[in-house]
């Protein structure tokens, strides 16, 4: 039963993907980017039905009353799965993603990502990521957008972390803006690019802001250690597993991960 249902749930997500990003290509030569966020947020939700209804992931939303209602905000995720920025983007509309630069340079996708204003950022780190993270990320500041960022750069599968890298830092202190780790489970279900996904339920829950004005050092440890404690936590309850702290696995240094990936109980019929 799992099985049919993910590839139904799949032809339904590739079909409605492919559908959509037509739709944005036609809509790309228009000078404003609204009609452009509009179908993505109304794109991440019609997933987000799909996820429930048809692939038989139930996903939480836990934390809403520390969310702000208005931008600019920063949103630090632990990013399990694809499905985590469909998330972000089903409850918020005009969200802003840092995205790879790499990315960009894709036909198709690269006109979508730049008229949706989306930040680039340089995969090689260091001054020229936080050049690019400043640059682009004052235009959705100052459009007033969330903006969302996975600070370890990699799909991580449940159980496991990769190193945090400083660029969420220089962001939120150039910006002034406090950070709100959101932390997941949803790789339970569907764990990183997995074709097949898992029914049963997950949750994503928004953890109270970490203030501005902290050193790099401080900013960094707690800013880890409530995303992938709360992480933890989620995974525990969702899995029925007892509590274990994650894995440091260096996926952007080659490691291969920590083996059979963590799954949620199997769904009732």
């Amino acid at each position: 039963m799992g099985m049919t249902r993910s590839l139904v749930f799949n032809a339904y997500f590739y079909l409605g993907t492919l559908v959509a990003a037509v739709i944005g290509i036609v809509l790309v030569p228009i000078p404003t980017p609204v009609l452009l966020r509009g179908l993505l947020h109304h794109w991440a939700r019609a997933m987000v039905w799909g996820m429930h209804w048809i692939g038989g992931m139930k996903v939480e939303v836990r934390g809403l009353e520390q969310l702000p209602v208005t931008g600019p905000v920063v949103l630090a995720g632990k990013h399990h799965s694809e499905c985590d920025g469909i998330l972000l983007a089903a409850r918020i509309p005009g969200i802003a993603f840092v995205a790879m630069q790499e990315l960009f340079r894709y036909p198709l996708i690269g006109a979508i990502l730049y008229r949706l204003q989306m930040i680039r950022v340089d995969t090689c780190g260091g001054g020229r990521e936080r050049e690019n993270l400043a640059q682009f990320a004052k235009r959705a500041y100052d459009s007033g957008r969330h903006i969302a960022i996975y600070p370890e750069g990699n799909l991580m599968a449940p159980g496991e972390r990769e190193r945090y890298r400083s660029g969420i830092y220089y962001l939120s202190r150039d910006l002034g803006l406090p950070v709100t780790p959101v932390a997941t489970s949803v790789g339970l279900l569907w764990n990183r690019r997995d074709w097949w996904k898992k029914p049963g339920r997950a949750a994503i829950e928004f953890l109270p802001a970490i203030e501005t004005g902290l050193d790099k050092q401080t900013f960094m440890r707690r800013l880890e250690e409530a995303t992938e404690g709360a992480s933890d936590r989620l995974i525990a309850e969702f899995s029925g597993r007892p509590h274990t702290p994650s894995q440091l696995v260096l996926r952007s240094q080659g490691q291969a991960g920590i083996g059979t990936p963590i799954t949620a109980p199997r769904a009732a019929p």
